[in-house]
């Protein structure tokens, strides 16, 4: 059944992650489609009217050799950009010589008048080739500039061949000017389409995202749920059955420590049976204390809440077991908090985990070294404390398997004790962990809610 569950939880999750791989997909390539069409109509809308710009400047052209023929070329071209001025869009035409002097003007009031000064005019570079740039004044515009060449054609006879050449002596640039107040609004408002479609699409890739995740959440407490209730089963029908045992062996238990400490005292010390009735003493209390921890780690919670000062807690417990560190000569390091919060907890349990990490640290230890106990809030309505001793560690696998019931690295250790205390750590709502490497002590860590009474209630 297990395996079924983890089947359909792998095939979700695949699942999931596949939808999520093709939504993204599709967003950037909805993305990338609707910046290409923006970039592609702005080229296009800028590439008209330079087409335009060309056509008007060979029609002006074509129009000059046919006044030329006329011996008119002058009136001819001046009427003609006054003619042509008309045209949509058009905001005025000129032509100048390479000083900037406006030969000819769509406004006949600036004819002779300087369009841009020399200097500028060599920085324009006219030449051959259409040239355009974005001006401002006196409103935005589109400049559209080359050679002015009327008389760049085939066939012609000797009188124009004469006049080209007059003209080479006085090249000449024309310029167009369009409107492109209308192509700067249709941008504007493209770009705004741009924008809010493309915020649409980040909220679909971050709405996306953040469904992944949550479901990723989902699927994690449903999986600790589905843990969590697993073993409350085991430990209930584990509670049935240790109750059963602990009822026919801690009667056997008693008549045997009993007749074990009969015979010591009628044997002399040092004698082997001596001996052998303090072995038989000692293992009846250490089964009668598996028993204990058994019943302790397996029966139903039954929390006396309080409000509880830590520092008090945390003191009470080191006091306890301080005779025991200086004959082993383990430093116990502590600094109260006199600013922590009080917090809801049964301080009998909570005393009853400390003492279980104490002798643990001690153990590990064995001699010589320091346990440090400290005490802080998080900040996001729960406590932590930790207890660090310099033991001896422990390997990945020993740090993974160390709140298995029975698991012990210890040759005298019922595996129970650490069981235990996270048994008491989550009827307090609270969790734990442990940070070790091999050699380097080991960090246990508890968080505690502040207010655990309420959630315990909720629950």
């Amino acid at each position: 059944m297990n395996l079924v569950r983890l089947r359909k939880n792998v095939s979700a999750v695949g699942i999931s992650g596949l939808l999520t791989a093709i939504i993204l997909l599709l967003v950037c390539l909805f993305t990338a489609l609707i910046v290409r069409d923006y970039g592609r109509e702005t080229t296009s809308a800028r590439q008209t009217i330079e087409e335009k710009g060309r056509v008007l400047i060979r029609a002006l052209e074509s129009g000059t050799r046919a006044g030329m023929g006329m011996r008119m070329h002058h009136s001819q071209l001046q009427a003609m950009l006054e003619e042509m001025a008309w045209q949509p869009g058009v905001l005025w035409f000129a032509v100048t010589d390479e000083q900037g002097k406006i030969t000819a003007h769509s406004d006949p009031q600036r004819v002779g008048s300087t369009l841009y000064e020399a200097q500028k005019m060599r920085e324009l570079q006219a030449d051959n080739q259409e040239r355009w740039r974005r001006i401002e004044t006196p409103q935005p515009a589109l400049e559209i500039y080359r050679q002015f060449r009327p008389l760049d054609t085939p066939g012609r006879h000797h009188m124009g061949m004469m006049m080209q050449r007059r003209a080479a002596d006085t090249p000449q640039v024309i310029f167009i000017a369009f409107d492109i107040r209308e192509l700067d609004a249709e941008q504007a408002r493209g770009l705004r389409n741009l924008i809010v479609m493309l915020c649409a699409a980040g909220l679909v890739m971050v709405a996306t995202i953040l469904a992944q995740f949550w479901f990723y959440r989902y699927q994690r407490s449903q999986k600790l749920l589905t843990e969590a209730t697993h073993r409350k089963e085991k430990l209930m029908a584990l509670g049935h059955l240790a109750a059963g045992v602990a009822h026919e062996i801690r009667n056997p238990l008693s008549s045997i420590k009993g007749l074990a400490k009969y015979f010591a005292e009628r044997t002399p010390p040092g004698g082997e049976a001596y001996e052998l009735a303090q072995v038989m003493a000692k293992e009846a209390d250490r089964l009668n204390r598996v028993v204990s921890e058994l019943l302790e780690l397996v029966r139903p919670a039954h929390l006396t809440w309080q409000s509880v000062d830590l520092n008090d807690v945390i003191g009470h417990s080191l006091q306890l077991v301080s005779q025991d560190a200086r004959e082993r000569e383990i430093t116990l390091q502590f600094s109260p908090q006199p600013a922590l919060c009080r917090i809801q907890a049964d301080p009998d349990r909570l005393n009853q985990v400390l003492l279980n990490l104490y002798l643990n640290a001690m153990q590990s230890i064995g001699r010589h070294g320091v346990v440090t106990v400290a005490v802080a809030e998080c900040g996001d309505g729960r406590v932590k404390v930790s207890v660090t001793d310099s033991g001896k560690g422990m390997t990945d696998e020993q740090r993974q398997a160390i709140f298995t019931p029975y698991f012990t690295t210890k040759a005298d250790g019922t595996g129970l004790g650490l069981a235990v205390v996270q048994n008491i750590v989550e009827q307090h709502g609270g969790t734990i962990e442990v940070e070790s490497s091999l050699g380097k002590g080991a960090v246990f860590t508890f968080y505690l809610p502040v207010d655990g009474q309420q959630k315990d209630e909720q629950g």
